[in-house]
């Protein structure tokens, strides 16, 4: 029998710091329900660093409030923005400070670096390594840190939003047969889109794009309620599935999302599937099996049907709170655990990386 030690401490809040909106999301002392959220719109506006952080500060101000309690520990995602992330093959003996100062001019001068290899055991290397690369300008990232520091709070980790893209599902990811297929992940916020691509809960190749442009872009849908199983089909390529599985517990479905395709301007379907043929020219050995859209563009249906159609994959919403009791969550929003929330999943990885920490 195992036995698991209560929590020391609350887990952390996550902050999700983006450019459109302020996230803030808090688990219970057990880690099977949010107990606190908050979310904070951003006027549509080019993205700004001075602007963003008194934003930020204002909205850390606000947040010491009884809701949180006295938990000040929290994991931060900054603005997608502030992050440039590539592909690097390193020689053997190369140095990568270098290498990304050289090939990856956007990320400044002494930036902060996070390196995945991502080497394919069906590629020789030749003594090499593939790398993705995620970089972030030092200075940005130490006043994000010092705004934090000076509202009281203790900073648990610091990341960058398409890793949590990927963290997010990482509990419908878990069969070892999962990392033979990949996932395409499309985060549909606005000012910036993010696009990753995973292995099962193996973040692989990323980039950022400017916002996918959308021709006749229906509006938000009214918030979509847990009903009972729906049956998918596949007659028209119509149907959006939400991805809704709790790990210890199967709870009601969320139904399929029936819409009739918007038309996507063909420059943002050739910026997706450029990065579809980058990600083969890589892992010519794992097929893109299907789409997951996130962000709170992925609400609207209709451009996510034509978005999926136009690049041939099945697609589905995701869904990354529904794995958590939200139904006590202390939040100024009503009926907030009937909806579906994509725009919540970079909230939803911060949580999930400290939560999988304390399980293992």
């Amino acid at each position: 029998m195992r036995l698991r030690m209560r929590r020391p401490f609350p887990p952390p809040i996550a902050a999700d710091l983006g450019s459109s909106a302020l996230r803030f999301l808090q688990l219970d002392q057990a880690g099977r329900g949010i107990s606190a959220a908050s979310e904070l719109e951003l006027p549509a506006e080019a993205f700004d660093l001075e602007h963003h952080l008194s934003a930020t500060d204002a909205a850390l101000r606000d947040l010491l409030s009884a809701r949180w309690g006295s938990n000040r520990r929290m994991v931060v995602a900054l603005p997608a923005e502030l992050v440039s992330m590539t592909h690097l093959h390193l020689e053997a003996g190369e140095d990568l400070q270098t290498a990304v100062q050289t090939r990856m001019p956007d990320a400044g001068i002494d930036p902060l670096i996070r390196s995945i290899d991502v080497s394919s055991p069906w590629k020789s290397s030749r003594g090499g390594a593939d790398l993705l690369c995620l970089a972030m300008p030092r200075e940005a990232v130490l006043r994000y840190v010092g705004v934090l520091h000076d509202r009281k709070f203790d900073i648990a980790g610091v990341y960058a939003p398409a890793s949590m893209l990927v963290r997010a599902f990482m509990h419908v990811n878990r069969r070892d047969t999962d990392v033979d297929a990949c996932t395409m992940y499309i985060d549909l916020s606005p000012g910036r889109s993010t696009v990753a691509f995973a292995h099962g809960p193996r973040l692989v190749a990323a980039r950022t794009t400017e916002a996918l442009a959308m021709e006749d872009a229906e509006a938000p849908p009214r918030p979509i309620a847990s009903a009972a199983p729906v049956a998918a089909t596949d007659d028209d390529g119509n149907l959006l599935t939400a991805i809704n599985r709790r790990v210890d517990q199967a709870p009601p479905s969320m139904p399929p999302v029936q819409a009739a395709p918007v038309h996507v301007p063909e420059a943002s379907c050739d910026e997706l599937r450029m990065c579809m043929r980058h990600h083969q020219s890589l892992f010519s050995e794992t097929p893109i099996t299907r789409v997951v859209f996130t962000g709170r563009g992925a609400l609207a249906a209709g451009p996510c049907c034509g978005i999926a159609q136009a690049l041939g994959l099945p697609a589905q919403v995701g869904d990354p709170l529904a794995r958590w009791d939200a139904s006590g969550t202390d939040i100024d929003c009503a009926d907030w655990h009937h909806q579906l929330r994509p725009q919540w999943t970079v909230a939803a990885g911060l949580a999930t990386e400290f939560d999988e920490e304390y399980r293992r």
